[in-house]
């Protein structure tokens, strides 16, 4: 093996600051230096490292010996070198760089500080003869690209991408298998640039070995899109790309799994794989089937992908984030082609049944002037959804350079809810309790394609994109609901029984459409002008027919509550954008759009229609500045416009929950935002250190908030819904990885505060609820070669809320969690591990949420057959049976306090055979 190494040149500088004497303290200061340095004078030496041609030599390794000590120091960009000598009057010096011909020095010091003269190495070439490779550096910063290379990492043998990530800095896996990277939840996954089973990461993440992969690349994209035809980007849309380059022998990949388990509870869980990868070509086969909310891949999901949406604060807590116990069974395919050499068509089809059944209970507080309504509830909710999907993706670039880009999307789910309520509300004279049954059919169709083209230019950033988007989504609804309250004073036992037996027949047709074009043309070298047009339409024709009924039969219609409802909303923006790149340091830009909108609805056979138009004045601005190759800075500005939802402006009364009537404000203006970000990012590849920091302030214009009033002697509370002023928000956040002691150690250090200035009407009187939320967390990873890998985790958080109507409360929650995991291999192919951690709940309103919770999982796991391609795994999930009620949430909205609890998965024992298949 032969390697032979040339080390770039760079510069270091260094410069002096004078001082001005002007005052009498600059006097004293000084001679109190001057008597410190002769009380404990050392000689400092200074000294530079050039080549032979004079440029100067980074990061040359200085060493110092005195009699009686040694020092280290290492040149900087301008070559410079600083180093202590001590009290030593003879010293020798040694100056070491690969691709330099060492150097050995000695001087005779005095007392005084030295600059010593330049030192010149001579460049040499080493060839190096069968010496193996060491050291490989670990992280590597390019741009808006972070690059991981895995051989600097230290994994156990069949280690699979998803544990391969835990031990790299700034990377979290939650339980339901999302990922995250800094605080950002990485949604997709490409494998060599080209898109990898329809970007679905866990699918990438549960299936390719660490051993098949290079390296592993985290992109920044700036907007929807890859960011290279969209014209000029957007800072405020971003978004984390993980990108997995494979080794050269392994681009061609065949693999797949079979897992089967049964446990405890009846608890089981199965799923089978079969994939094959070939550059770009690949063919999908994936399944599964369990009831212990575990997610195996994404692209099936209800939610389309989404999966828990908690705080990145919250990954490291060992349990379950789903609430209730979900049955899931899913099948989908995925095949994706190259057709001819840069265009690629991707198709995929996904089934999944699931079925949630939830139990919990509430408790919420509506505080008035001069009344109190408190609101208890038990209930249990059932939901079955069957979801089929099927995505077609076009990806071309033409011999031309031009590109297109066709996406389109077909869902269609049919949904089934249960949900049966038992309450108790009362005020000071009154009390209501009663049961609500509510069953609902529902059939809701989603079709969408989104179309991109962007024309090539030979001329260098001259650009023309048009984009357009249409989206159709139905929904047909089927209601039942059943109500019964008995409704009596506390001063006497008499009680009357109020009936509610609705039938609901509802169809909402929601069309939405967006098209845009986009020039952008070069001005002078460093210049760029962006022309923009965007259109938008949206179409809501929603019919709502309530039936009264009784013994399952409907009897009449209540005209009441019965509505035909259309609305349309009608934007045109134009807009202009400069943007300024001087050189690599500054990208500057700044736009302007003037922003017509016009809405419009309309009650069939109701002579009365709402109209409402606007412009709205849409100015953006983006800044990024960097300050080193490894420190960026970013601000930015824009405005947005958010449009009321159907549920806020129909004009007819809801009361489905006849004790929380809710009526539509058909005169509801759009919000308008206003978002400016600042974000100071740091990178120390050499260390594997990250730090990035963000505040975030949010201003709405219009803002869209509640209005409740009590109904007078009951226990009915009414809701609808009007525009305010004075509405903010600003966030900040940090967070900080970085070995720690050594190699072996890595901590990561997360944190950040929000306030929320909340505004709603109470009885027509403005009320405003100041919410801080204040979070800080500290992750300690620990491994030691093969044989221990080790984590503890410690967040703690706090929720203030305080508002003034109609007086003044403050409620503070305070959470504190604790956890420690580890795993040890005993040999080879067997290991232990175990997950501890304690919980702490103060300060909610209920009782019932203040529950200190302990939890602890353990396994072992054991590998077999050739290459271990076999695992018998026995795990105890939940020892304690203590995760069982702590789906707990929380809100504090105008004059509502709402706590509420709900079931999750509890304590089970399990059995498992896992068995991979890779060629």
């Amino acid at each position: 093996m032969h390697f032979i190494c040339y080390i770039e040149k760079q510069y270091f500088t260094y410069s002096f600051v004078s001082y001005s004497k002007r005052n009498i303290l600059v006097y004293i200061g000084i001679v109190i230096l001057i008597t410190t340095h002769s009380l404990y004078a050392q000689t400092k030496i200074t000294g530079a490292v050039r080549d032979t041609v004079g440029n100067p030599i980074k990061d040359v390794i200085v060493r110092l010996y005195t009699e009686s000590d040694t020092s280290i120091s290492i040149t900087n960009a301008l070559g410079i070198y600083r180093l202590p000598a001590g009290r030593s009057t003879q010293v020798r010096l040694s100056y070491n760089m690969l691709g330099y011909l060492s150097e050995q020095m000695s001087y005779q010091l005095d007392n005084n500080d030295v600059v010593l003269p330049d030192v010149i190495l001579k460049k040499v070439a080493y060839q190096i003869q069968d010496v193996p490779v060491t050291r490989v550096v670990p992280m590597v910063v390019n741009g808006d690209t972070i690059q991981y290379n895995l051989e600097a990492f230290t994994f156990h043998k069949q280690t699979l991408l998803e544990d391969g990530l835990k031990k790299i800095p700034g990377f979290q896996i939650s339980r339901d298998g999302s990922v995250y990277y800094n605080g950002y939840n990485i949604k997709k996954v490409k494998v060599n640039n080209t898109e990898f089973f329809g970007g679905d990461i866990i699918t990438a993440t549960k299936n390719l070995p660490v051993e098949y992969i290079n390296n592993i690349q985290l992109i920044e994209l700036t907007n929807k899109n890859d960011g290279a035809e969209t014209g000029i980007l957007d800072l405020q849309e971003k978004e984390k790309l993980l990108n997995i380059n494979l080794k050269e022998d392994r681009k061609i990949l065949h693999f797949g799994q079979l897992t089967f388990g049964g446990g405890t509870n009846q608890r089981y869980l199965g799923s089978f794989g079969i994939n094959r990868f070939n550059d770009g070509n690949e063919l999908s086969l994936l399944g599964s089937f369990n009831n212990t909310n575990t997610n195996l891949f994404s692209y099936g999901d209800i939610a389309g992908g989404r999966r828990s949406s908690s705080s990145v604060l919250e990954v490291g807590e060992f349990i379950d984030p789903e609430d209730g116990i979900n049955t899931t069974s899913s099948l989908g395919f995925n095949l994706a082609r190259k057709v001819g050499k840069q265009s690629r068509f991707n198709s995929s089809y996904s089934f999944i049944n699931k079925q949630t059944d939830i139990s919990g209970f509430s408790g919420m507080r509506s505080t008035y002037i001069g009344n109190v309504i408190t609101k208890d509830e038990d209930y249990i909710e059932q939901h079955e959804d069957n979801l089929h999907r099927l995505r077609l993706f076009f990806d071309g670039k033409f011999e031309n350079k031009d590109v297109l880009k066709i996406d389109g999307n077909v869902t269609y789910n049919i949904r089934s809810i249960f949900i049966n309520k038992e309450s108790v509300l009362s005020n000071s004279n009154l009390i209501n309790m009663g049961t609500n049954k509510d069953s609902a059919n529902q059939v809701i169709p989603i079709a969408d394609i989104e179309v991109l083209y962007s024309k090539y230019f030979k001329k260098k950033d001259r650009k023309l994109v048009a984009q357009a988007s249409a989206k159709t989504n139905n929904l047909k609804n089927r209601e039942f609901v059943d109500e019964i309250y008995s409704v009596y004073s506390k001063f006497d036992p008499e009680y009357t029984d109020e009936l509610n037996h609705q039938f609901i027949d509802q169809h909402n047709r929601n069309h939405a459409n967006n098209i845009s074009v986009s020039y952008v043309e070069p001005f002078f070298s460093h210049s760029v002008f962006e022309f923009r047009y965007e259109h938008d339409y949206n179409f809501i024709d929603a019919q709502r027919y309530v039936y009264n009924w009784m013994n399952g039969t409907t009897t009449y219609i209540i005209d009441s509550l019965t509505v035909d409802y259309g609305y349309r909303f009608n934007s045109n923006k134009i807009g202009i954008l400069y943007q300024f790149i001087p050189n690599k340091k500054v990208k500057f830009n700044i736009g302007f759009a003037v922003q017509p909108i016009a809405m419009e609805g309309k009650v069939l056979n109701d002579t009365l229609s709402y109209n409402y138009d606007n412009i709205n004045l849409v100015p953006t601005s983006n800044f990024n500045y960097k300050l080193s190759n490894n420190v960026d800075f970013q601000i930015s500005y824009r405005g947005r416009n958010n449009q009321p939802s159907f549920l806020q402006i129909v004009p007819v009364v809801n009361n489905t929950n006849s004790r929380n009537v809710v009526i539509g404000n058909p005169e509801l203006k759009a919000e308008f935002g206003h978002g400016l970000v600042t974000t100071l990012r740091a990178y120390i590849p050499v260390k594997m250190q990250y730090f990035e920091t963000s505040f975030a302030y949010n201003y709405v214009k219009d803002k869209i908030v509640t209005d409740k009033k009590p109904v007078e002697n009951t226990t009915i509370q009414q809701t609808t819904f009007r525009n305010a002023q004075g509405y903010y928000d600003y966030k900040f956040n940090y967070i900080f990885n970085t070995p720690f002691v050594t190699d072996n150690w890595m901590m990561e250090l997360a944190g950040g505060l929000d306030y929320y200035n909340n505004l709603s009407f109470i009885e027509d009187r403005e009320r405003k609820t100041k919410q801080y939320v204040f979070n800080q967390s500290l992750q300690l990873k620990y491994s030691l070669n093969n044989y221990i890998e080790s984590v503890f985790n410690a967040n703690y958080s706090r929720n203030k809320a305080s508002y003034d109507i109609p007086f003044r409360t403050t409620i503070n929650v305070e959470t504190l969690f604790m956890g420690l995991g580890a795993r040890g291999y005993v040999k080879d192919n067997f290991s232990l591990g175990f997950e501890m951690s304690q919980r702490y709940n103060e300060g909610y309103i209920n009782k019932f949420m203040n529950v200190n919770q302990t939890m602890m999982n353990a396994f072992m796991e054991y590998t077999f057959l050739h290459n271990r391609t076999a695992m018998l795994r026995l795990q105890a999930y939940d020892l304690f049976d203590q995760n069982t009620q702590m789906g707990i949430y929380s809100e504090y909205i105008g004059n509502d306090v709402f706590e509420e609890r709900k079931n999750r998965l509890g304590r089970y024992f399990m059995l498992s055979l896992n068995i991979r298949l890779q060629k």
